[in-house]
């Protein structure tokens, strides 16, 4: 794990987070490469540095490429002790350019950045906009550390990174394609035995038991990914792909029906091998154009 983390950011996940000055999200080891996921929501996040020694303070500053962007480009405070500016990043007036994170591999702007050697004390660092909206993520410290506890962090966080940062359907995507395994997977074992089943009667019996086996498989997994379908159908309810995916899935499940029906009458020479085949197609089919759509 800590290999693949090599040139990336140990990931926080603070898009939820009310901040404001009395309450800020404390940024420690500052001099660690960190990147701070936020969400601007009507007022400026605020993040604590508090060091007992003197270190260099290094901020960079980057938004999501869309779908995440929205709200104008943030620009970055930190102030010491006594409230005096020590360090600004302007995102208004600097040039910000598209840069790819290779560990989750998603798409940034990248805004300014400082370095400055600072002695010990208290830091407050202020992200802000014009309107104080919109997503950001911000970067902290240059020493790139990956032990195994940040990086089972970094791996259980990207989901939910990428599904609360980017707008990404990690969870509906995992949820459809459980379904997809645990209904077609099950398909794939029943359809591959009912071929050899042509060949021998000792085959066509032991098929009969493992259909009677696998059937509540494929039916959980119809009914997990009718589920979900439904849930991406009605977000996006005029795409038309995922309409004629719709009408896929029906015939999924009506054809499903007969071929379960026939299978469990099924006798040594009389194999429903042309319907089952028919279904095979379907389910892929579907799965192909479901990867399109979600």
């Amino acid at each position: 794990m800590s290999i693949c983390a090599v040139s990336a950011h140990q990931p926080r996940v603070d898009t939820g987070t009310v901040t404001n000055i009395s309450n800020p999200i404390i940024v420690e080891n500052p001099e660690i490469s960190q990147a701070f996921y936020g969400n601007l929501k009507g007022s400026p996040d605020y993040y604590q540095i508090t060091s007992d020694k003197p270190f260099e303070l290094y901020l960079n500053i980057l938004v999501p490429a869309s779908p995440g962007l929205s709200g104008s480009l943030p620009s970055v405070e930190v102030t010491d002790s006594s409230g005096k500016i020590i360090l600004t990043l302007n995102g208004t007036n600097s040039t910000w350019t598209p840069y790819f994170e290779e560990f989750g591999g998603d798409y940034y702007l990248k805004g300014p950045e400082a370095t400055k050697n600072v002695p010990a004390g208290k830091y407050i660092i202020k992200v802000f906009n014009e309107n104080n909206q919109g997503k950001y993520s911000l970067a902290v410290g240059k020493i790139e550390a990956f032990p195994a506890d940040e990086s089972l962090n970094a791996i259980v966080s990207l989901p939910i990174l990428k599904e609360q940062f980017f707008g990404k359907s990690v969870t509906l995507l995992f949820l459809e394609f459980l379904g997809i395994i645990l209904a077609l997977g099950s398909l794939m074992v029943l359809f591959v035995m009912l071929i050899k089943s042509r060949k021998s009667e000792e085959i066509t019996q032991l098929t009969l038991k493992v259909s009677g086996a696998v059937k509540p498989v494929i039916w959980i997994g119809i009914l997990i990914t009718a589920i979900v379908w439904a849930f991406v159908i009605i977000r996006n309810p005029l795409n038309i792909i995922g309409i004629l995916n719709s009408l896929i899935l029906i015939i999924v499940v009506i054809l499903s029906l007969w071929v379960s029906s026939k299978i469990s009458k099924m006798e040594f020479g009389k194999i429903p091998i042309i319907s089952t085949t028919i279904l095979v197609l379907l389910w892929w089919l579907f799965v192909y154009w479901a990867i399109t759509v979600i």
